[in-house]
C-alpha cells in the first residue's frame, strides 16, 4: 500500500497543451460546418511533452522567456486549464498569485474580496474572521480595504493578492512575475513571508526571469523553451544555464546570423602591457546597443566593455566575494588634450549607480595620440557585490576636483559616456559560508556584544 505522506505533491507526466488557431471566425465555421472533414485551423503546442514531479516542501524555480509555457504550465497546476493530452496529478491545498487581481470582483471591496477567496480555498467561516485581521494587516491597504477593488492600483492588488495568498494556508504556493510589480518594501516582505512558510513545509513553485531569484529561494529548477523543457535539474545548475543563455543572447542582438567568424589582433594597451585579441563581433553589438544613448562630443569613443575571469575570458558572470575585472575599450578618433580619464561605474537592476571608480586616480589616463589606435583599460577589485544582476557603464572626459565636496571629482569636458552597454550576474558562492547575502553590497563587519552594568 502507497503512504500519501511520502507521495509527490505535483506530477506531470507527459503533459501537452494544444491550441487550434484560425485565421477568421468564418473558418471556424467552415470547420464546423465540414464535421471535420477539412481543417482550417493551425495547431499551436503551448506546451509539449512536459513531465516532472515535486516533492512534499519542495521548492521549484521555473524560468523561460515570454511564449516558453510558463503561464500555461501553472494555470494546470492551478485548475485554470486542462491538459489536452498527458495527466496532472496535484495533491494539497494550492494558493496561486498567477495575475494581478486574479478571482477578484473589481466591483466589491477588498475586505469582500478576502472573505470570497478564502471561501473558495475551503476555508470555514470562522477560519476566514480569524484570518481577516491578519489578511488586512499584512497588505497594509489600510482604509482601503472598504473600497472597491476597480480602485485599486495595481501595486494595491498585488499586496491584496499576496496576503490572500499565503493566509489561505496552502500545501502548495504557487507564485508567478506578479511581485516584480510591488515596490522593493513590499518584495522583501513578500519575500521574508514565503521563506518562513518553505521552513514549515510549503511546497513552493515560482515563475521568474531573475535567475537569481531562483537559486536563492528554490533546490530545484525547471527551464521552458517553446513549450518543452530544455533543462531540469538542481536550481543553480538550471539558473546558471538560463542566465548564460540570457547574456550570450544580449551580447550577440543585432548581429547578423550570416556575421563571419572575425580575425583575432593582438592589441598593445600601454608598455609592457600584455596582449589581448580583439572581438569584433563583441565589439559591434556594443556599438549597436549602446548608439541611441551615447552623449558627449565624441573625440574619444568606447568601443567595448567586457567582465573577463581570471583567465583573461570574457565572462557574464562573477562569484561573490571573488577577484573582478572589466575591460573598457576605447579609440581616439581624433586630437585631445591630456589629463582625459576613464571612469566605470557598476549600476544595479533599476539602474542606479553604486559603485564608480576612476582611472585618473591610480594616476591612468586616456592616451591623446595613436589617432584611431584601438587602447583597452583594465579595472580590478575584489568583487563585494552581493548576488544579483548589475550592468556596467563607462564614460570619458576631463575631470577637475570639486571645489564643494572633498574627495569627488566634477566633468569638465565629456567626450563620451555609454550606458546598457554590457550587464553580468553576481553569482552565489559554490560553498556554504557564514555570509548573509541580502541587499547591494556586503561589508566585512564584526559584532560584539557590551554588558550593562
Amino acid at each position: 500500500m502507497t503512504n500519501k505522506e511520502n507521495m509527490p505533491v505535483i506530477e506531470l507526466a507527459n503533459v501537452s497543451k494544444l491550441y487550434h488557431t484560425y485565421p477568421t471566425p468564418r473558418h471556424r465555421l467552415l470547420e464546423l460546418i465540414s464535421g471535420g472533414r477539412k481543417q482550417y485551423s493551425r495547431e499551436t503546442h503551448a506546451l509539449d511533452n512536459v513531465s516532472f514531479s515535486l516533492e512534499k516542501g519542495g521548492r521549484l524555480g521555473i524560468v523561460g522567456e515570454n511564449g516558453s509555457g510558463k503561464s500555461t504550465l501553472l494555470k494546470m497546476l492551478a485548475g485554470v486549464l486542462t491538459p489536452s493530452s498527458g495527466t496532472v496529478k496535484v495533491r494539497g491545498r494550492v494558493s496561486a498569485l498567477l495575475e494581478l487581481g486574479a478571482g477578484f470582483n473589481p466591483e466589491l471591496p477588498g475586505q469582500e474580496n478576502i472573505r470570497q477567496f478564502c471561501m473558495l480555498h475551503g476555508m470555514h467561516r470562522d477560519e476566514i474572521d480569524e484570518a481577516l485581521p491578519d489578511i488586512i494587516k499584512f497588505s497594509e491597504l489600510r482604509d482601503a480595504i472598504e473600497h472597491p477593488v476597480k480602485t485599486y492600483s495595481s501595486g494595491m492588488g498585488v499586496r491584496l493578492g499576496f496576503a490572500c495568498a499565503v493566509y489561505v494556508q496552502p500545501d502548495i504556493l504557487i507564485v508567478d512575475e506578479a511581485l516584480s510589480v510591488g515596490d522593493a518594501y513590499f518584495q522583501n516582505k513578500c519575500l521574508h513571508k514565503i521563506r518562513s512558510m518553505l521552513d514549515q513545509g510549503t511546497s513552493f513553485i515560482y515563475v521568474t526571469h531573475a535567475a537569481d531569484s531562483i537559486r536563492s529561494l528554490c533546490n530545484e529548477g525547471l527551464w521552458l523553451e517553446k513549450g518543452k523543457v530544455r533543462l531540469a535539474g538542481s536550481s543553480r545548475e538550471v539558473g546558471s544555464a538560463y542566465q548564460a543563455e540570457v547574456f550570450r543572447r544580449m551580447v550577440g542582438a543585432g548581429l547578423s546570423s550570416q556575421t563571419e567568424a572575425p580575425e583575432t589582433k593582438a592589441l598593445l594597451t600601454t608598455k609592457n602591457a600584455p596582449k589581448l585579441s580583439i572581438d569584433h563581433a563583441r565589439h559591434q553589438a556594443f556599438e549597436e546597443r549602446v548608439a541611441s544613448l551615447r552623449t558627449g562630443s565624441g573625440a574619444a569613443r568606447i568601443q567595448n566593455i567586457a567582465l573577463v575571469d581570471v583567465d583573461g575570458i570574457d565572462t557574464d558572470s562573477v562569484e561573490f566575494n571573488a577577484k573582478f575585472r572589466v575591460r573598457v575599450f576605447y579609440r581616439v578618433e581624433r586630437a585631445i588634450p591630456e589629463g582625459y580619464a576613464l571612469t566605470l561605474g557598476v549600476t544595479d537592476s533599476s539602474g542606479r549607480q553604486v559603485l564608480h571608480f576612476n582611472s585618473a586616480s591610480q594616476g591612468i589616463f586616456i592616451s591623446p595620440d595613436g589617432m584611431h589606435t584601438l587602447r583597452v583599460i583594465e579595472f580590478e577589485f575584489a568583487n563585494q557585490l552581493c548576488p544579483g544582476e548589475y550592468g556596467l557603464i563607462a564614460g570619458i572626459g576631463l575631470l577637475f576636483k570639486s571645489p564643494v565636496n572633498k574627495g569627488q571629482s566634477l566633468i569638465e569636458e565629456l567626450s563620451d559616456y555609454c550606458v546598457g552597454g554590457a550587464r553580468f550576474l553576481v553569482r552565489f558562492p559554490d560553498k556554504d559560508s557564514n555570509h548573509d547575502l541580502w541587499g547591494l553590497v556586503h561589508v566585512p563587519y564584526s559584532v560584539s556584544e557590551c554588558v550593562l552594568d
